[in-house]
């Protein structure tokens, strides 16, 4: 177990999400550092594994409960798990949203967290040890309008930290559970959510949308951001717990 203020380093990781953009990143970084990855994705025929041996890949479908417990089913002690699965539609003021789409981002993005972290936290809880890591946003905390469904998510991931944090204090458990910011990250998600906001130029949501975007040459490297997350998971995490952390210039503070 681990103390406050130790370094912490996880004999396994695990990343759900880990078909692209930042985890993908994060599952390679991971196994750099020598730590064996359970890549969790969608799409497991596209994921390269690289030369290390240390990436085991698995289909899931965070969407589809049986496989997500399936893939999380030889969770134990020692273990970080990161979700960085999302979504970025619709992009939409809420009455022209496309529900369908809409439910697949809360799905995604709500459920699966849920789900996931019920599953690693019983038997990390039980083990005495473990780090569950979820992929938030700034967006939990901006008016950005015609993104009401992807921030109404992000402020969900924050406040389920904050609770289940206080749960695991309340049982004086060594597992932790945190919530990171990564900023603004180069990924087919970020492109993707561009290009639908691309549909508001001109209207006032559109004049709204244009105060939170930033140059595409000052988005951030996937693979350095991921680089960092493999240092926030290597504090203690009782240290990180119930927190929000937030990535700037390449430094962890509390958001």
């Amino acid at each position: 177990m681990s103390a406050p203020g130790e370094a912490w380093q996880p004999a396994r990781a695990v990343v759900i999400g880990a078909g692209s953009g930042i985890g993908r990143s994060v599952a390679h970084a991971f196994a750099g550092q020598g730590v064996p990855v359970l890549a969790l994705c969608r799409r497991p025929d596209g994921f390269d594994a690289g030369t290390t041996g240390l990436i085991e890949v698995r289909r899931c479908d965070v969407t589809v409960a049986d496989e997500l417990h399936a893939g999380l089913a030889e969770i134990g002690g020692d273990t970080v798990v990161v979700h960085t699965a999302a979504a970025g539609a619709p992009v939409a003021p809420i009455w022209e949203c496309d529900e369908d789409a809409a439910l697949a981002s809360l799905t995604t993005m709500v459920t699966s967290v849920w789900q996931s972290t019920h599953d690693c936290l019983a038997a990390m809880v039980a083990a005495g040890s473990g780090l569950v890591l979820l992929a938030s946003s700034g967006a939990a905390n901006k008016i950005a309008t015609a993104r009401a469904t992807y921030s109404m998510c992000k402020a969900a991931v924050d406040q389920f930290v904050k609770v289940v944090g206080a749960e695991l204090r309340t049982a004086d458990s060594a597992v932790g559970i945190a919530a990171f910011y990564p900023g603004m990250v180069d990924t087919a998600m970020q492109r993707t959510s561009r290009a639908e906001a691309e549909r508001l130029v001109g209207t006032a949501f559109g004049r709204d949308l244009e105060g939170f975007r930033v140059d595409e040459a000052t988005l951030l490297d996937p693979d350095l951001v991921a680089d960092d997350i493999v240092t926030l998971a290597g504090r203690s995490p009782r240290e990180l717990n119930g927190g929000i952390w937030r990535l700037r210039d390449r430094q962890w503070s509390a958001a």
